[in-house]
């Protein structure tokens, strides 16, 4: 048994569920696993199989991560992004503060939690509004502006210290995690923007917004004009550089794709933060 699952039983305080036994296929060709439990019956319908006690610690874990991580954003404004703040949530659930051991990464998973979450509500926003807009074959700029302001927004009540959650997310073991939900948030974008491409493009206008996004991050995190007026103002001309280059290598794609791919591996780079790191 791994110290994971030492933790985890011993969270559930001995405390164990008895999951009802059900016939389920193997192997896709509708084989069956029997019983074969000392029984008296020799009725064939008892044919059963035993879902993993493993299935159910897993999604136990989850269940414990999840309320340990949702209780810890409350003590980051004083805590931080830190195992301190991932304690103080664990012990705010009912659980022993050394519950910290669940998440090797420390700040960088309560980061990466909140990251995720983020995205999921903004995916739901996104789904609400209008689409008219949309309909059109030019760029969505207001929709695709809306949704980067909104997903900054979200930032606000941990503004004061997100530079750090930023410089967690370029640790090395945290660059993947990073790289992920970013990605996730700027495909999703795209997506409900109405793009629907599987060419070349597909790429180059989710390099171009995963750049807009984190450039627009860092001006937001200095940004002290009324309601982030400033920041919105940045996004915009941002897209609309875009739309430039955009424009430009449709114009004349080949030509324009070496420096396109070469300003798309800058931009990953310094995304990750790599150019920084020594």
């Amino acid at each position: 048994m791994s110290s994971l699952q030492r933790i985890i039983r011993s969270l559930r305080s001995g405390h164990r569920y008895v999951l009802p036994i059900a016939t389920v296929p193997i192997n896709n060709t509708q084989r069956i696993i029997r019983n074969y439990c000392q029984s008296n019956t020799k009725d064939d319908t008892n044919i059963v199989a035993t879902i993993p006690i493993e299935r159910e610690e897993e999604q136990y874990e989850e269940n414990v991560k999840h309320s340990i991580l949702e209780r810890a954003l409350e003590y980051v404004p004083k805590s931080g992004w830190s195992v301190e703040s991932i304690s103080a949530g664990a012990e705010a659930t009912g659980y022993p503060g050394v519950a910290h051991g669940l998440f090797p990464n420390g700040g960088g998973d309560l980061v990466h939690y909140f990251n995720v979450k983020c995205n999921e509500q903004l995916v739901v926003q996104m789904k609400s509004w209008p689409k008219e807009d949309l309909k059109e074959k030019k760029v969505p700029a207001q929709f695709i502006e809306n949704a980067i302001m909104t997903r900054l927004l979200m930032i606000e009540p941990y503004k004061s210290t997100w530079p750090k959650a930023m410089a967690i997310q370029a640790l090395p073991n945290n660059v993947s995690n990073c790289l992920a939900t970013l990605l996730s948030l700027v495909d999703d974008i795209c997506y409900h923007s109405g793009d629907r491409s599987v060419d070349f493009n597909w790429y180059i206008r989710r390099v171009g917004l995963a750049g807009i996004y984190k450039s627009a991050e860092l001006f937001y995190l200095t940004d002290k004009s009324q309601d982030s007026a400033a920041t919105r103002n940045f996004i915009s001309s941002r897209i609309r550089d875009a739309q430039l280059i955009q424009n430009a290598i449709n114009l004349n794609p080949v030509s324009a794709a070496p420096q396109t791919l070469s300003a798309a591996f800058v931009t990953a780079k310094n995304i990750l933060g790599i150019n920084t790191l020594k």
